[in-house]
């Protein structure tokens, strides 16, 4: 028995041995210890891509759905929260961009809330009100009626608001 043990032990210590020596120092050393030495020793590592031994495989597929499910739903959350991001830049940058409009034509704030709804010659109707040449309406001075159209000015700015066609 004693026999067989010290076998044991130096086989392990021998297989040890060749497995710690790099393959270079193989090919230097000559004869039986270079063919020991060359001898493949199989390494036993951890592959953590094995499914558990201890688990059926019901609970590995349902383990492997949950989270695939849970891969899902994060990345939804993600595009979620990157759409709202572009929405409120796109809102800030229309904003901006609408900030800029009114300091280089302050006009358009006003422009837009005139409607013009009727000509009797020298007067108009704007917004409801009877206006003439002179009048103001909304901040905005009347300088001028044509037939079809009023003109105003607002903030040194003149702009033109016609009749709508019906």
């Amino acid at each position: 028995m004693k026999k067989f043990i010290y076998i044991f032990l130096f086989l392990n210590m021998s297989a040890l041995l060749c497995a710690q020596q790099p393959k270079a120092d193989a090919k230097k050393t000559p004869g039986k210890e270079a063919a020991i030495q060359n001898v493949a020793v199989k390494k036993v590592t951890f592959n953590p891509n094995r499914r558990n031994p201890f688990l059926s495989k019901e609970e590995v597929i349902q383990i492997e759905q949950e989270r695939k499910a849970r891969q899902r739903k994060a990345a939804e959350e993600a595009a979620a929260r990157e759409r709202q991001l572009k929405a409120e830049r796109e809102k800030l940058l229309k904003q901006k961009i609408w900030e800029e409009e009114m300091r280089r034509y302050p006009a358009r704030a006003v422009m837009y809330k005139l409607h013009v709804d009727g000509i009797l010659g020298s007067e108009a109707i704007v917004n409801g009100e009877v206006v003439s040449i002179g009048s103001k309406v909304l901040g905005a001075t009347v300088v001028s009626i044509t037939d079809d159209s009023v003109w105003f000015t607002y903030k040194g700015q003149r702009f033109q608001r016609k009749l709508p066609l019906l």
